[in-house]
């Protein structure tokens, strides 16, 4: 590797990053990202300078049993606000949840154009109209098509990489402080499905006329070689076709269309009808078709209703709900909701994607659901059934090779999975000082040529959503949502004499959920007479305040709730007016 040239400290300025709220300098650029980083999903990278305002990829991140009620959660999108009149776009590197489901959002907001490949955009324009939003904003690029974005100032150029989705790409972005490059989902799989292959001349050649920073994927960077390729799978899933009697069900991640298409040749293959079940697979599979990325007869395919008419080991069922979710085609399967098409003995069912973090417990009942039904669904001996679409330790650092930025900057996921990316960048010569390893919010600046700093933060978080509200959930409620599964809820009712300001009559208590129920009288006297002793002791200046006398009743009953039971149960006083008798 060549040496780093040394910079002029003049270069440097001395102004670090003061106030989020204070536009970019002349000559600054701010690369400030408001999710992926440090958490898995959620990617949004915003790209700010004095001309310009966009933002590279504006994803989902999915809920986790810890927040109850919600669908989907999505970047907090306050740094923008002193800003709104400037946004000039979107870029997307690939069509993931993790990286636009959140564009729906992002759009009621801002309508800026969005630009992506094909199929990304694809994907998008359904996503679109269910929001009744303008399609208008969608702007197609090509492989390897380099656009001015805003007034011009950068140009975006779209290089692609190989991974589990068709179409994805990175995006090189030329700018007046140099080229910077942001990664997207990549892997380096030299036998791609659909023989799209990574631009590797064009991205060696960026890394021999100077890039400034490499924005790199570090998912898979724990683990040690190189990610298997996706023609790796076909001989693992043909012996499932094979071992398989009756029906082969096979769940899976409904973007994976190089899956998909593997899955439909040896179906035809093999001689079996295939059928689709879940809506975004559905959709999904359509969008595929129409652009197409899947090349079949239409014949193969059949509706639910038909799997009837062909014998159990001619059919081939695709779902969802690979991970064991609620609401899935696999979850309506396994309580019998679809119409002609039940588990029965000699099925088999293939989980051909990988376990995400979180959902072991989930995808264990789902399968155990499923041998109680008599499916198979010990698949270990079959071979491999699933590859990655994330590069691992050996990709990370061919790309970094290939690139040879003078900053590197790890980027999705969590802060151990960014730390061991940094450290095999400085494996390969890199210096400490030139490997940043930053999180959520924090700004990282360059000004002209001179070496970006890390700068200051902005603010971040999570804005949840529930799909029958119209607005974003606050955390608070999602709070409460917890501790009302937790832990239930006790209520206490209060009635004073509004005349004379005491006790109308004693406290009641009412509990659901909680673990010591209504009808226990010697608890329920406890908190009684705990409530009645904090009313008599009251101030007058607290009783005549409604607000502090419930705030006091709630910290009494919180106290000696949490000394009796260890539980932390919402507690709600409830202050009625009522005269004595």
């Amino acid at each position: 590797m060549k040496p780093f040239p040394e910079l002029d400290p003049m270069q440097v300025p001395t102004t670090l990053f003061e106030s989020w709220q204070t536009p970019p300098q002349a000559d600054e650029l701010r690369l400030i990202p408001i999710g992926g980083l440090g958490e898995f999903g959620m990617n949004a990278m915003v790209v700010h300078t004095a001309k310009s305002l966009f933002l590279v990829d504006c994803g989902q991140l999915f809920p986790s049993d810890d927040e109850p009620g919600i669908d989907s959660i999505v970047p907090d999108f306050a740094y923008l606000e002193p800003f709104a009149d400037r946004i000039d776009a979107v870029l997307l590197t690939h069509g993931h949840e993790d990286h636009l489901g959140a564009l729906p959002y992002f759009l009621e907001r801002w309508p800026v154009p969005v630009y992506g490949t094909a199929f990304t955009l694809g994907l998008l324009e359904s996503k679109m109209r269910e929001f009744e939003l303008d399609r208008k904003l969608l702007r197609k690029v090509s492989d390897f098509a380099r656009i001015k974005i805003g007034c011009g100032e950068i140009e975006a150029e779209w290089i692609p990489v190989t991974h589990s989705i068709p179409d994805a790409c990175a995006i090189a972005l030329h700018t007046p402080q140099g080229v910077i490059v942001h990664s997207g989902d990549f892997k380096l799989d030299p036998t791609p499905t659909d023989g799209r292959l990574t631009g590797v001349k064009r991205l060696k050649a960026l890394g021999d006329t100077g890039v400034s920073a490499l924005l790199a994927d570090s998912t898979n960077v724990m683990k040690p070689g190189h990610t298997p390729s996706e023609e790796s799978c076909r001989e693992g899933l043909r012996q499932a076709f094979r071992q398989t009697k009756g029906k082969l069900f096979i769940a899976m991640f409904s973007s994976n269309i190089h899956r998909i298409q593997t899955l439909l040749d040896l179906a035809y293959e093999e001689d079996r009808k295939v059928v689709i079940l879940g809506r975004s697979l559905d959709r999904n599979v359509g969008v595929a078709r129409e652009l197409k990325h899947l090349m079949l007869p239409d014949d193969l395919f059949i509706q639910p209703n038909e799997a009837s008419l062909f014998k159990p080991n001619k059919i081939l069922v695709l779902c969802t709900g690979s991970q064991g979710e609620e609401m899935s085609a696999m979850a309506r399967l396994l309580r019998r909701e679809v119409k002609g098409l039940k588990f029965a003995p000699g099925d088999r069912l293939v989980l051909s994607s990988r376990s995400i973090p979180g959902n072991e417990v989930s995808i264990s009942r789902m399968l155990d659901a499923a041998a109680r039904q008599g499916v198979e669904t010990a698949n270990e001996e079959l071979g491999p059934i699933h590859a990655s679409g994330h590069g691992q330790r050996d990709e990370a650092a061919e790309f970094i090779r290939l690139l040879r930025p003078r900053t590197m900057v790890p980027i999705h996921g969590n802060f151990r999975n960014l730390q061991a990316h940094g450290r095999i960048a400085e494996s390969l010569g890199w210096p400490k000082e030139r490997v940043l390893l930053i999180e959520g919010g924090e700004c990282l600046q360059f000004f002209g040529k001179a070496e970006p700093r890390l700068a200051g933060s902005v603010p971040v978080g999570k804005c949840f959503v529930d799909q029958g509200v119209s607005h974003r959930v606050d955390a608070r409620v999602v709070h409460d949502r917890l501790i009302l599964q937790e832990d239930g809820i006790v209520i206490a009712t209060v009635l004073v004499d509004p005349i004379t300001g005491e006790l109308a009559g004693d406290p009641t208590i009412l509990t659901r959920g909680f673990v010591v129920l209504s009808d226990d009288e010697s608890y329920g006297e406890l908190l009684r007479g705990a409530v009645r002793k904090a009313f008599e002791d009251a101030p007058p200046e607290i009783r005549k305040n409604r607000d502090l006398l419930i705030e006091l009743l709630r910290q009494t009953l919180r106290r000696i709730i949490r000394k009796t039971t260890e539980t932390r149960p919402m507690v709600v006083p409830m202050i009625l007016e009522a005269s004595a008798g």
